[in-house]
This record gives C-alpha cells, structure tokens and sequence, in this order.
C-alpha cells in the first residue's frame, strides 16, 4: 500500500465515520501503512487479507495502487470476477491494457492526490459513466469525471504543479527568513497567504481565472509582479513544462522539450 491509496482510505473512512459503514479489505503489501490505518480506526473498519486474491475475492470493488511496472505480474496472477469494478491509480497504464490485464470490463482510471485524506482533494476519473468512482472521490473531495484519455492526460498534467507550487513557497519563504522574519512566522504566513490567494478562485467557472488577472490594478504590485514574470518568461516557461509533462505521460518523451537553457545552447 502506497502514499495516495492509504490516502484514499483514510479520507473514505473519515468521511463515512459510524459504525456499519463500508468496511476496507487491504493487502498485506506495505505493511506499516496497512499497520497505521488499522490502528487509526480499528480492525473492524479496516480488514488486512492475506493476499492479493483474498483482497478481490472479498470485494466487487477494487484499488489498484501498485507500481505502473508491476501491473502486468500483480494483475496477472489473479482471477477477477467479471462484476468487478477496478479502480486504477496507476498514473501511466491505460484503459485498454487494463482491461487486458483484468479481463473484466468496468474499468476506472483515477489521479487522486494525498489531500483526499483530508476530504480535499480534486480527483479526474475517465471514463465518465461509472457513477461508483465519482460517488468515492466526490466523498474526499471533488470527483472530475471526463469521457476519454485524450482530456485526462491533459488534466494529468495539472497534477504535476503541486511540487512546483511547494517550490514557489518555499522560495517566498526562505525570502522572509533572509530578511529578517522568523521562520516559523514565515512558514505560517506565507501557507495561510496562498490559502486565502488561492480562496476566491475555488469552484472556477470558464472564464473565473481570466477575471481575477484582469481585476489586478493597472500599475499596481499585482499587476507589476504578472509582468515582470511575464518579461522574465516565467508564463512561457510553463506552458513548456506542461508540454514536456504532457509528452512523457503520453509515453513517448519527446527530448526537443528540455528546459530553455538546454535548447538555447543546442
């Protein structure tokens, strides 16, 4: 068991928390965190199986959280009931070598990230029609459901910001600390400021984002810093990086997209 899909199930638990609630049926692989949410909320919420087969012999539901690399042996070496429903968070293997893998038909694709732990998190799911997987991630969050892999790989995409997002604030916050702010009054303010940033753009519309940019005053700080990045390539820079992204998730990186440093001197 693995960072998101212990995630998955402690945001599930704590979300459906009385008792007679869904019970989960785990497999003894990554056994100290299997040991962490059985202690968290005791063996008659979370039930460890022996093997990987007790897991879908107990279940009609089934998240499957290995490495891409392992998918073929773990899936392979189990016999599936065709009424299962599987549930993948492996980010690279597709719908189709899913089901060839599985042999079964109903068949999700989802990308949760560790915030659903916390009844946050913003999960794509493809295909769209399988209402049981959005009624799950809608439970820790907001579930996206969309019709075809060509749009959850561009979605996929979005995922990869969160390290850079991280990195942003930790640079502002290392910025503070350099100039005087004691760290812990840096961390705190500078988590609690790209909350309250990030807090009128929550449930955006289409055009919701270009309002707020087009909102900042003209020659005020705001709009200094959108253009001083936009100067320095900041904005182009990360149209970049999501194409690269976009390329390597796609499973053929394309090596023309390096950095603008590399293709400068190339």
């Amino acid at each position: 068991m693995g960072t998101i899909s212990s995630a998955t199930v402690r945001g599930l638990c704590r979300a459906f928390p009385g008792a007679g609630e869904p019970t989960f049926v785990l497999s003894p692989r990554g056994a100290a965190k299997v040991r962490a949410l059985v202690d968290e909320f005791g063996a008659e919420r979370i039930a460890v199986a022996d093997s990987n087969q007790a897991v879908v012999d107990a279940c009609d539901c089934v998240i499957v959280a290995v490495l891409p690399g392992q998918a073929a042996d773990v899936l392979g070496a189990l016999s599936i009931p065709k009424t299962t429903l599987i549930i993948s968070l492996m980010a690279s293997v597709n719908l189709a070598t899913l089901r060839e893998l599985t042999r079964v038909d109903r068949v999700v694709v989802c990308c949760p990230l560790p915030a659903v732990q916390q009844g946050a998190g913003t999960t794509i799911i493809v295909p769209a029609d399988v209402p049981e997987a959005a009624a799950i991630y809608g439970a820790v969050g907001t579930a996206v459901p969309v019709d075809d892999e060509d749009q959850y790989r561009r979605l996929q995409c979005m995922t990869c910001l969160m390290g850079d997002c991280y990195e942003r604030m930790r640079t502002s916050q290392e910025w503070l600390k350099a100039n005087g702010v004691a760290g812990d009054v840096a961390a705190t303010y500078v988590s609690g400021i790209f909350k309250t940033i990030l807090t009128d753009a929550v449930g955006a519309g289409p055009e919701t984002l270009g309002h707020l940019v087009a909102e900042q005053t003209p020659g005020g700080m705001n709009e200094m810093v959108i253009s001083e990045q936009r100067a320095d390539g900041a904005y182009a820079g990360l149209e970049h990086s999501l194409n690269s992204i976009h390329s390597r998730l796609s499973g053929a990186h394309d090596a023309s997209l390096a950095p603008a440093n590399k293709r400068q001197k190339s």
